[in-house]
């Protein structure tokens, strides 16, 4: 009953707020997180909040829907996009995901080694904050693109092919941090090469998979006259693909994303793919889209402001510079103009639920141990939330402000 009573309420105000949004002339998606921030900071201006709303933020049902959420707007994403279309921006989006990836850890990592006292996490630390600041959120970047009709231009498929390979760099870098809390030292280059290895493999497993086994399986598909077998055959190969990732470390909406990138006309019938992505499409954004942007938001916790004011607002200036130095440069040396430079640069600073997941993962392995009263070893992990949070959240106005101009985002 509780969880009904949360959602209901949850969704309303995620779709009142993206509404009005929309008339601002901005992303539905903003208008959400928002909505979620907003019931946060409502949440904690009550002195005995009722427990319906008490538990509204740390709810584990509301982050599975937006666990769920997550998964459909990565494979909707994949079903909107080819990969021809990755393909041909690859070089361009490799050097994207180095820098973009690269320079955030690099200051990240520099930032928080300045300021962390000496004990024995201060290594795990400083390498999860340079990670955390690496991530780019996919599902939230996918998300804005579409709404901007920037999903099938140049801008938009570098970001979002940038953004899986970021994603890739930044579990390995959460499996290197986490064996550095497991064992206390950094591991071995045999140890590096293996985690290199298991991500390398996923790659090699669904390609050939999407290319040749996808369409085979859609031939027979089409014979069976079960009621919903098409739906369940398009959500058993993402699921597929998720469980896949997962088995070898990575994160399942890189799965999602493959599983719904080779669902095509091609594969399944012109029919069958316009049915199924309008389907898709109606479950995403009638319910899990909202919940899970407006989950986003609920994480805003501003109570860290006043513990560690100039460490927060350092985190998230290095985290937006970072990202628009490693990613807008290389993408302006591959050709963009300025402007679709900087709006590459700008579209990778969002972190959102993956960098939430990572943090997460990093918690449960003790690497945000106290170290007794030390005020930034205590709130790190709420820093670290904020700026996902914060990031997430700027990302859709910023993008918007860099194209300026643009007259189809008129």
């Amino acid at each position: 009953m509780t969880l009904a009573v949360q959602l209901l309420l949850l969704l309303a105000v995620a779709r009142l707020f993206g509404h009005l949004a929309k008339r601002l002339n901005q992303p539905p998606a903003f208008g959400e997180m928002v909505a979620g921030a907003a019931l946060a900071l409502g949440i904690g201006l009550l002195a005995t909040p009722p427990a319906i709303l008490g538990t509204l933020p740390q709810s584990p049902d509301l982050a599975l829907v937006a666990e769920v959420g997550i998964f459909f707007l990565l494979l909707l994403a994949g079903i909107e996009m080819k990969p021809e279309e990755l393909l041909e921006h690859s070089r361009e989006s490799f050097w994207v995901a180095l820098g973009g990836a690269v320079v955030p850890f690099a200051f990240g990592f520099g930032f928080a080694w300045l300021i962390l006292p000496e004990t024995g996490y201060k290594l795990a630390q400083a390498l999860i904050v340079g990670t955390g600041l690496s991530i780019t959120a996919i599902p939230v970047a996918a998300e804005i693109l579409r709404e901007l009709n920037l999903l099938h231009r140049p801008v938009g498929e570098i970001i979002i092919a940038a953004a899986l390979f970021d994603d890739a760099l930044g579990l390995l870098l959460l499996a290197v941090t986490t064996a550095v809390v497991a064992t206390g030292h950094f591991p071995s280059g045999a140890d590096l090469a293996f985690l290199v290895a298991k991500t390398a493999v996923f790659f090699v497993v669904a390609i050939p998979l999407g290319r040749y086994a996808l369409p085979w399986m859609w031939k027979r598909v089409a014979r069976i006259r079960a009621r919903g077998i098409q739906l369940t055959s398009l959500l058993g190969t993402a699921i597929g693909f998720s469980a896949l990732a997962l088995a070898l470390d990575m994160h399942y909406v890189i799965g999602a994303f493959v599983g719904g990138l080779f669902f095509s006309p091609a594969t399944a019938g012109e029919a069958v793919y316009e049915r199924l992505k309008r389907l898709i499409d109606t479950i995403t954004f009638g319910f899990l889209a909202p919940v899970f942007f407006a989950w986003i938001g609920l994480q805003f916790s501003p109570g860290v402001f006043r513990e560690i004011p100039v460490t927060v607002a350092a985190l998230i200036g290095i985290a937006m510079a970072g990202k628009i130095i490693g990613a807008g440069v290389p993408a302006l040396w591959a050709g963009l103009g300025r402007q679709e430079a900087l709006a590459v640069g700008v579209g990778m600073t969002g972190r959102g639920a993956v960098e939430l997941v990572v943090l997460s993962v990093a918690l449960n392995a003790g690497v945000f141990a106290a170290n007794g009263d030390h005020p930034v070893v205590a709130n790190l992990f709420s820093a670290l939330v904020i700026t996902a949070v914060i990031t997430t959240l700027t990302m859709p106005l910023l993008l918007r402000w860099a194209l300026r101009g643009d007259a189809s985002l008129a």
